[in-house]
């Protein structure tokens, strides 16, 4: 097939103009009901959210476009490897729900980051994580709206300046103008749309080959099946380690700290709706995800003696998922649309649900506290808000416009998510599970490891060499067709095609780049993670711990807080002669630091002064435990 054949029919179009249609709709008549609600109704759709469809929208905010069109490439190109990281995707939504959780949801907040605030009463380290995840959202988006338009634009008649401003203009509107409301239940319908557009390829694929077991015995003998790479090189791509460790850490950063999603999560009534919203979007996230890897597998076993890229039919690999359609798929009038639909939807989802996060981020914990803001009435704040997420889709729409080739989609998203969520998830974890951190050590550790990160994402981008893909075939391509970028009178084949590689798809340990730029970019993540909550610890040992009294219990999770009491007591525990009315006098202390602290930041005053008033059996425990070890505090 050339690319004079791709194109829609009628019948396309209307099934993709429609699915843009009922976005659209569905923000205007959000925005018609929500004219006299205030703005945290707006952000949070007034916490009273059914959790099955804000678990829909949780998992569709995720599953963008890079994941329908990104995932599909990387199984066709590399293999099956990369699949572990649905594993992993369970383990991290488990400790985001232990640990993250418990702390965030009861203090009711607007922005994830003022858990930094209330935490270490100073607004840097909540400003820094917000500037960090801001600098992460608007590079993404810039992806999300031009890499998909690219792969896009080339088989099919659509345009990438208008594909690009269609998607900018559609997402702002319903985004900007209904809030929460809007974003979730267009998540729904997107969902529904992504998952037909999906098995139409799966089914289409498998009856091409003759079955599903057909397709996996094709893959397997062509090296497409690997879920067992057990080597623990760092250098090799992906490996079970690597992958495994990919899924925990974007799971962490998704469900424990990232505003978008928290912004799910935290808009139903209760904590255990809250932990049925992120059971049920991991379940779903894994599902979905199984079904997208799955789809470049069969696409593979189609294609695995005629190669569409090898043969020059299409420029990038990412293109060749949507390239299955049009040439499988294209003599059924409105399929080509349904997936097309599909595609936009994944980047529908992904765009709204970040601008909506991110005029959170920006009003909450950036204007809300200046003078010329801090007076307005709730309709102002929220009429703000809009404006703030329509002028954020604008930026986002130029940024897809103006930006250039950004490789491999997977890849180049998942490292620049890693490079940036990797010292902001370890900010949130200093802050509920390392009670004896300071404000300036977590701050330090954050830097250092998202220099770190950037240094060798940017390393990895300009000096790593090009990954190297598994063996392509060209056997079964019939001689006479030649695709658009392929010279007539010359044929990118003889016989059968093989891509240099080494058997588990990394680089060359030999070459002469710098290891660290050849680190599997898997790793970026947890290395953020890690380095940050390392080096925070190392400075603690220069600028001192934190005083228990000067920790706000509500901000740290109970059980750490009992560590760290536990161990002041230990160590002071031969010292220790503190009278009963003392004990009295430090716990009274404390309760007044709490609600005095939280003063300052207004609206949080009653939140966290009232409970601490209403403490529950367990907390009295933890705060005997605390009293228990003030003794310990001169000594250290």
């Amino acid at each position: 097939m050339s690319q004079d054949d791709t194109s829609f029919s009628a019948a396309d179009y209307v099934v993709f103009i429609a699915s843009l249609v009922i976005s659209l709709g569905i923000g205007i008549y959000h925005w018609w009901k929500s004219r006299g609600l205030d703005n945290k109704d707006f952000l949070l759709g007034s916490r009273t959210m059914s959790p099955i469809p804000v678990a829909i929208s949780l998992f569709a905010g995720i599953v963008s476009a890079v994941s329908i069109l990104g995932n599909p490439s990387e199984m066709y190109f590399y293999g099956s490897q990369l699949w572990i990281n649905c594993i992993g995707t369970i383990i991290g939504a488990i400790v985001a729900g232990i640990v993250v959780v418990p702390v965030l949801y009861p203090l009711k907040l607007v922005s994830l980051y003022e858990i930094l605030e209330l935490r270490w009463r100073s607004p840097v380290p909540r400003k820094l994580a917000t500037l960090m995840q801001l600098f992460h959202y608007i590079t993404f988006l810039g992806i999300a709206l031009y890499a998909p338009s690219l792969a896009l634009s080339v088989v099919t008649p659509m345009p990438l300046e208008v594909s690009v401003v269609v998607l900018g203009v559609v997402c702002t509107v319903y985004a900007s103008m209904g809030g929460a409301k809007a974003v979730v239940y267009t998540d729904t319908v997107q969902a529904f749309i992504m998952l037909a557009g999906v098995l139409a390829v799966i089914i289409k694929g498998c009856s091409e080959v003759g079955g599903g077991t057909e397709s996996w015995k094709i893959d397997k003998e062509h090296g497409r099946i690997e879920f067992f790479n057990m080597s623990s090189n760092p250098l090799i791509r992906h490996t079970f380690m690597s992958t495994m460790i990919l899924g925990i850490q974007n799971s962490l950063s998704i469900f424990g700290a990232g505003q978008s999603q928290y912004q799910r999560w935290a808009s139903v009534s209760t904590i255990k709706e809250a932990y049925v919203v992120i059971a049920l979007a991991s379940f779903l996230l894994v599902a979905v995800w199984s079904l997208i890897n799955y789809s470049g597998l069969v696409v593979f076993s189609v294609y695995a003696d005629c190669d569409p890229y090898t043969m020059g039919y299409i420029t990038k690999t990412d293109q060749i998922i949507i390239y299955f359609v049009i040439d499988k798929l294209g003599y059924l009038q409105g399929i080509p649309g349904l997936f097309v639909a599909a595609i936009y939807s994944g980047v529908l989802s992904t765009v709204s649900s970040v601008l909506n996060a991110m005029a959170a981020m920006v009003w909450e914990d950036l204007l809300s506290g200046l003078d010329r803001f801090s007076k307005f009435s709730p309709q102002q704040e929220k009429m703000a808000t809009v404006v703030v997420s329509s002028v954020l889709g604008v930026i986002a729409t130029i940024l897809g416009l103006t930006a250039g080739n950004m490789g491999e989609l997977f890849q180049m998203t998942y490292s620049l998510l890693g490079a940036i969520n990797g010292p902001v998830t370890g900010l949130i974890l200093l802050a509920v599970a390392f009670p004896w951190v300071k404000a300036k050590s977590a701050i330090i550790g954050a830097l250092l490891a998202l220099a770190l990160d950037l240094w060798m994402v940017m390393g990895s981008m300009l000096y790593a060499p090009p990954t190297e893909k598994l063996p392509l075939s060209t056997d079964g391509c019939p001689r006479t067709t030649l695709g658009a970028n392929v010279t007539e009178g010359t044929t990118p084949f003889v016989t059968t095609t093989f891509m240099s590689t080494t058997t588990d798809g990394g680089s060359d340990p030999g070459s002469e780049v710098f290891p660290l730029y050849l680190v599997s970019y898997c790793l970026y993540g947890a290395i953020g993670i890690l380095t940050t909550i390392v080096m925070a610890n190392v400075a603690t040992l220069i600028f001192g711990v934190q005083a228990i009294s000067k920790v706000p219990k509500d901000t740290v999770h109970k059980q750490s807080l009992q560590f760290y009491a536990w161990m002041r007591s230990l160590l002071g525990k031969s010292d220790s002669s503190r009278s009963n009315s003392q004990t009295s006098i430090g716990k009274e202390g404390k309760d007044l630091e709490i609600c005095k602290i939280d003063e300052a930041s207004k609206d949080r005053t009653t939140s966290l002064c009232s409970s601490t008033k209403s403490k529950n059996r367990a907390e009295e425990e933890t705060q005997g435990s605390v009293n228990a070890a003030f003794d310990a505090e001169n000594h250290l």
